[in-house]
């Protein structure tokens, strides 16, 4: 009888965990693999690049310098690794070889390699004292292979195939559990190719193979994402500035995957999930260069970054260029772990954590509101079959600050979520306290942020969805204030604007080249500026005494100086008018009086999806070739270029662009100005 009524109670507790399971809603299609959720909840993880380039302070080598040019003398794996994980990386990935073709590892593919470096005798191995160090500090292990190899002879035909697998045989087998493996997009060009000194144009999608590179890795670690080639399970986000869209889904259409809108946001109607990447490095270049050490990213930069990357349903991959004694340089160190700070004192305290949780519509127990505050991802809210719609609340007993907002939905069963907006209430008055009328996706994780408002209810419509809403995790918090530093400009007239994101904060600046603090000028309007000089401002925060970093612009000499026939838009100071030179068409710059010549500065169009940058070009002092050369990676990687030779008296300048980054009969062109002593 006993016997009896314990398999009844079994067969009753069964049937109702069928119950709950039957009655989950169904997969929106497409949907994740859980080696890509796992990758997913990474958040953030780091790029190391360090190689040949390093020491010819190069970005893209050409394959034509010696292997004994690779000779640090300090290199410690173990100070990279142990500097990331106090930076809250989970991760890192290394360029285990660049598209000069150098291997920082010992193989028998080439001869091209450490083995044939200083270092260690030829007996260093970068990939092993990496991965050994990874090992040592729990951090995961993922490895960057360039398809595209400026060195070798055979790149563009069928040997040099069986070398690129090859290498992806050594890697994969030889350096323990890999999380990502990277195949960059560059593929093909110009290089030293063995000494033939030539370019050489590939077909990408097919020429490498990826399937059977796809199937070497899956083999040996079938947990490791792929990024990039034809077989990718995450995707670039379509830019190296650090962003994604405010929309990002995690599905794409593969035969779109060359469209930048489409990889910036993905596509609603997307037949793969493939969830987005954002690389960009905490210096303007991927490879250390001396040069830099004043443009490390802010704090202010670097959370801004986070907010639209991660915060933007897409993982943030942050790359730490190696200085030449083999180490993350003392400054970038300091700005990491500072920035990682702020990421965890803005989710410090959840104030949803106790609130009262409502709803306007609920299906079974397991599907109740409150797993929304519960801690545990694996349990969500929905609403029944048929309501792609919905609202959740939480009230508190007294009334509360907050300025962001973290939702995320369960993305096993797909991704929905398409339009939706937040209101605040207030001793019975409602207010919107979203920047915008309608936030659009949440998928892994959003993370809205808002000006601090005070509220004693929190109510979030969801309008629109692919499905019944899925809803796993919803935050609140209180961030500290964080200053960003100001932004300076000079239009072509000499008015000087600087601007900051702070609403509240007071802006100081000066014009002496000292830097600024609360005692200085304190700026309320815009002012002429009318001559060479270097104005230094900060935001200020006079509550809390808290100052922004330092912005400084360097400012050349003005019109009243020189005459030209270019268009006023390359000299007006914004960053996103633009003008296009056809090939062979210069900037042509006459001076008043002759001016000691030591450079100029070129600034490519900086609003999204810009194109047709300058790569290669010349530069003439009074009809004197001064300077031949191209902008490396400037495709990618759009910043002001900065170029400096030695001083040569002078008094007309002419700059001609001889070919752009997307071999266009025209270049585009923001903003130049020429250096003087």
């Amino acid at each position: 009888m006993k016997k009896k009524v314990f398999y009844i109670l079994i067969l009753a507790i069964l049937s109702s965990c069928n119950d709950v399971i039957n009655n989950q809603p169904e997969a929106v299609l497409p949907i994740p693999s859980q080696e890509q959720i796992d990758w997913q909840k990474l958040e953030t993880y780091a790029f190391i690049h360090f190689g040949l380039n390093t020491y010819n302070d190069l970005e893209w080598g050409y394959g034509n310098t010696p292997a004994s040019t690779f000779n640090p003398v300090n290199l410690d794996c173990e100070q990279w690794v142990a500097t990331l994980k106090q930076c809250g990386m989970k991760g890192v990935i290394l360029t285990a070889k660049h598209h000069d073709g150098f291997c920082l590892w010992q193989t028998e593919t080439t001869d091209y390699s450490i083995a044939n470096s200083p270092y260690k005798n030829g007996k260093g191995d970068m990939v092993k004292e990496l991965s050994d160090a990874c090992k040592k500090y729990g951090l995961k292990f993922g490895l960057y292979l360039s398809p595209w190899d400026r060195n070798n002879s055979e790149y563009g035909r069928e040997d040099y195939i069986e070398t690129y697998h090859k290498q992806i045989d050594e890697l994969t087998k030889n350096y323990g559990d890999l999380f990502e493996f990277w195949f960059d997009g560059a593929n093909g060009g110009n290089g030293y190719y063995g000494g033939a000194d030539e370019t050489r144009s590939i077909d990408a999608r097919k020429y490498y193979d990826y399937e059977r590179a796809r199937d070497t890795i899956l083999k040996r670690h079938p947990n490791a994402m792929i990024f990039g080639g034809t077989c990718q399970t995450i995707r670039w986000v379509g830019n190296e500035q650090g962003w994604a869209g405010d929309t990002d889904w995690c599905m794409i259409n593969p035969e779109l995957s060359d469209n930048t809108k489409h990889l910036n946001h993905g596509s609603e109607n997307g037949t793969h999930w493939i969830p987005a990447e954002v690389d960009v490095s905490i210096r303007p270049g991927w490879f250390y260069h001396k040069r830099e050490d004043h443009q490390v990213k802010s704090v202010a930069q670097l959370t801004d970054i986070y907010y639209r990357s991660v915060g933007h349903n897409a993982n943030l991959l942050l790359n730490f260029p190696i200085n030449l004694d083999g180490k993350i340089p003392a400054l970038d160190s300091l700005r990491a772990t500072e920035w990682h700070e702020v990421i965890v004192n803005d989710f410090k305290d959840n104030i949803l954590k106790n609130a009262e949780v409502r709803f306007d519509n609920e299906r079974g127990r397991k599907f109740k509101a409150e797993n929304v505050i519960d801690d545990d991802w694996n349990t969500y809210w929905a609403t029944d079959d048929g309501y792609n719609f919905g609202t959740i609340s939480f009230s508190f007993d007294k009334p509360v600050k907050m300025n962001r907002v973290v939702l995320q939905e369960y993305i096993p069963l797909g991704q929905r979520v398409k339009d939706f907006y937040m209101e605040g209430e207030l001793n019975g008055k409602w207010f919107k306290i979203n920047p915008f009328d309608t936030l659009s996706t949440i998928g892994y994780k959003r993370i809205v942020r808002f000006n601090t408002v005070e509220l004693d209810k929190l109510i979030i419509y969801f309008e629109e969805s692919r499905g019944p809403l899925c809803i796993n995790n919803i935050e609140a918090y209180c961030a500290p204030i964080l200053l960003t530093e100001p932004k300076i400009s000079r239009n072509y007239d000499n008015i000087v604007t600087i601007e900051s994101s702070d609403n509240e904060a007071d802006i100081y600046y000066t014009t002496d080249g000292s830097n600024p603090d609360e005692n200085s000028l304190l700026y309320d309007k815009a002012f002429v500026f009318n001559k060479k000089g270097i104005i230094k401002a900060i935001t200020y925060d006079p509550i809390s005494k808290k100052k922004s970093d330092v912005t400084v612009k360097e400012l050349d000499l003005p019109k009243e100086y020189y005459q030209t026939s270019s268009s006023n838009k390359i000299f007006d100071g914004n960053t996103n008018s633009m003008v296009y030179l056809d090939i062979d068409e210069p900037i042509v710059i006459t001076f008043k009086e002759e001016q000691n010549i030591s450079g100029f500065r070129y600034t490519p169009n900086q609003m999204r999806d810009a194109s047709r940058h300058i790569v290669d070009y010349e530069f003439y002092v009074d009809d004197v070739l001064i300077k031949k050369s191209s902008f490396g990676n400037i495709k990618n990687n759009p910043i002001e270029q900065v170029v400096k030779f030695k001083n040569i008296n002078g008094k007309e300048v002419k700059f001609v662009p001889k070919s752009n980054t997307d071999k266009a009969k025209n270049c585009g062109i923001a903003e130049f100005s020429v250096i003087t002593d």
